[in-house]
């Protein structure tokens, strides 16, 4: 596969889909319409600033014109947006959606699932993460053979947290792959 942005969009655009389905499998009953804590207009607000979120977001045929001023992409079943939201949204859990998880092994998979975006993006511009790019014209200055490769980790350690959630087991195999998600560069 060649590393362009189109192919990283597209790439990025169909693990995030997948990652955003289990999310609203385990989480939708608890998410809908909640603005306790995490889910305000201006955190929704990075998804039009960021230069890389933004052409997600067109991808879509959406834009900041969508977006309600009040609750940003947020509706009665949680987030609107099939792709294209800022890493914080799968990262952050509350105390409720820890409580709804059985056991330390499902929170422990869902902290690394939450993880999965936020690794795609680290250090693809210098120091910057992928969506912390605002000139859209530094999309193209990015590191693609880092972040393709962080793309293929999230796409990996995705596939042993389907496994997991599927069969309830977790090897030491399947845990080394999810380790290289919680295990950032300095």
């Amino acid at each position: 596969m060649m590393l362009t942005l189109e192919n990283l969009i597209n790439e990025y655009a169909a693990l995030e889909t997948e990652i955003r389905k289990i999310m609203t499998h385990l989480f939708s009953g608890t998410c809908g319409l909640c603005t306790a804590c995490c889910c305000r207009a201006d955190i929704c607000e990075e998804a039009v600033e960021s230069a890389f979120l933004a052409r997600l977001l067109k991808k879509q045929g959406l834009g900041e014109k969508d977006m309600d001023d009040r609750f940003g992409w947020l509706d009665l079943s949680g987030c609107s947006l099939d792709y294209g939201r800022p890493p914080v949204c799968y990262a952050y859990y509350c105390d409720e959606l820890l409580a709804r998880l059985p056991d330390d092994t499902h929170r422990y998979s869902a902290g690394v699932l939450g993880k999965l975006i936020l690794h795609i993006g680290q250090q693809a511009l210098g120091n910057r993460h992928l969506v912390e790019i605002m000139d859209p014209d530094d999309l193209e200055k990015i590191n693609y053979d880092r972040v393709f490769q962080r793309l293929e980790e999230a796409q990996a350690a995705f596939e042993v947290i389907k496994a997991y959630l599927a069969s309830g087991m977790l090897n030491k195999a399947d845990r080394e792959v999810l380790a290289v998600i919680t295990t950032e560069e300095p």
